[in-house]
């Protein structure tokens, strides 16, 4: 038998043009693949990242509730006539404080009484988070130097904590406001930006909060004790 004159095959070209829209599709399909991947990553680090925001400030906002706690057990001794125990703001080595009473701010601001801004950072490891272990440093080199170890932490977070602080004297008693706001970086945003931006644009997650407080006089049960600062915390 033998092949009729006007049958044919494919020729070099269709296969070539068949073989490129494959390709093109297979290509297509794998870059979705990937940018699916990408989303989920993105996804994940940003429920790290507010996860971390969450778990610092409520561990900032227990501090500021246990130092005030201090003062107010003190208060409740000096009612009951009881002997004081001043050893948590004495300046000692375990103490609190250095200054008697404590101010509960300076657990989220080191100066509230200055009215300045103050802005610190720590490195977060991701895989070993504890947040009650997150020391916080006064500039970027300091942060990336912990970051670096010993021991070292391998891809890196950065929190960056910017408190803005602003005391009314206009009423009495006095009140004291701290904005705080909490921002985690990946290295990059941290190379980039580093203490001075706590944006979301510059930032995985961003978020803030607000604490107040006014003075309390306690000078009538503990002598010297005319300023008492009161946090308003739930």
């Amino acid at each position: 038998m033998s092949l009729g004159k006007n049958q044919e095959g494919f020729s070099l070209l269709e296969l070539l043009i068949a073989a490129l829209i494959m390709a093109l599709g297979f290509m297509a399909a794998a870059e979705m693949q990937f940018l699916s991947l990408l989303q989920k990553q993105r996804a994940e680090l940003g429920s790290t990242a507010t996860n971390a925001i969450q778990f610092i400030s409520d561990r900032d906002m227990a501090e500021v509730k246990r130092i005030y706690l201090l003062n107010s057990n003190t208060r409740l001794d000096a009612q009951a006539g009881r002997v004081l125990d001043l050893s948590y703001c004495d300046g000692s080595a375990n103490s609190v404080c250095g200054v008697c009473p404590c101010d509960p701010i300076e657990a989220v601001t080191p100066n509230p009484d200055d009215g300045v801004d103050e802005t610190t950072c720590a490195a977060i490891d991701r895989h070993n988070f504890d947040p009650t272990n997150i020391t916080f440093r006064n500039t970027k080199a300091l942060c990336q130097a912990d970051a670096a170890g010993p021991p070292a932490i391998t891809s890196p977070l950065y929190i960056v904590k910017k408190a803005e602080t602003d005391v009314n004297t206009a009423v009495t008693p006095n009140i004291v406001e701290v904005e705080i706001t909490y921002a985690i970086k990946t290295s990059p945003q941290f190379d980039d930006t580093g203490i001075t931006s706590v944006l979301i644009r510059d930032s995985i997650a961003s978020q803030s909060f607000e604490v107040t407080a006014h003075v309390d006089n306690y000078s009538d049960l503990i002598p010297g004790w005319t300023t008492v600062r009161i946090p308003h915390v739930p």
